[in-house]
């Protein structure tokens, strides 16, 4: 009678041990976790835009005014300023990735450049993923490009009026608060028509730096 005294407070000890053991692994562990995206967002900077030939006093875009500007060195890009003031260049801001250039009153080896900035406004590294331009879509622009100019058709007519020396800033990676200097160079050619407006959309787009592609996205 005597040991099975003894032996029950042991019995009741080891259940008492079996149950802390079972709330111990019973136990449920909460860790509480915020996560947050980045924002993927970038534009054109404002009051980067210059340009050659501006139509009128236009203060803080460049060169204004003044004589026209005629390509001395085709099929590469430069110029010399004439004696005389006929066309002109207007560029406008359409939204924060796109721009339209207009060239008014111009003639064959009418020439302009223009430039901008972009800049990283979100939190995500981008990367200048391809532009398109009046519609075609140009991922990479290659070395003979680059040397002979990309021909354009800028009023619909079948023939190709301007020439486009592009600076080539595919696949540059801006980090948050980064910017980026952009410039093309624009020659109207021997098949421009008389008493034409020439107008030239130009769009940009950016892509996050990990996903881009020398190309569509698969």
């Amino acid at each position: 009678m005597g040991k099975t005294i003894a032996i029950i407070p042991i019995f009741l000890l080891l259940l008492a041990s079996a149950g802390i053991a079972y709330a111990m692994w019973s136990e449920t562990l909460k860790i509480n976790v915020t996560a947050k995206t980045g924002e993927l967002d970038w534009e054109f900077v404002n009051g980067s835009l210059t340009y050659k030939d501006a139509c009128g006093l236009q203060p803080g875009y460049g060169e204004s005014g003044g004589n026209d500007w005629n390509a001395t060195n085709l099929p590469a890009p430069g110029a010399i300023q004439l004696d005389k003031d006929v066309g002109c260049t207007e560029v406008k801001l359409i939204d924060s990735h796109t721009l339209n250039i207009t060239l008014h009153n111009v003639y064959p080896w009418y020439y302009t450049h223009v430039a901008f900035k972009v800049h990283n406004n979100g939190d995500i590294p981008i990367k200048i993923w391809r532009v398109i331009i009046d519609g075609q879509e140009f991922y990479e622009l290659n070395e003979q490009v680059l040397q002979q100019g990309l021909e354009i058709d800028a009023d619909d007519d079948g023939l190709n009026d301007t020439l486009i020396w592009w600076g080539d800033n595919f696949g540059v990676q801006l980090h948050p608060c980064q910017s980026a200097d952009i410039s093309l160079d624009i020659t109207v050619l021997q098949t421009a028509n008389e008493s034409t407006t020439y107008h030239i959309t130009i769009s940009l787009e950016a892509i996050q730096w990990n996903e881009y592609n020398k190309g569509p996205i698969p």
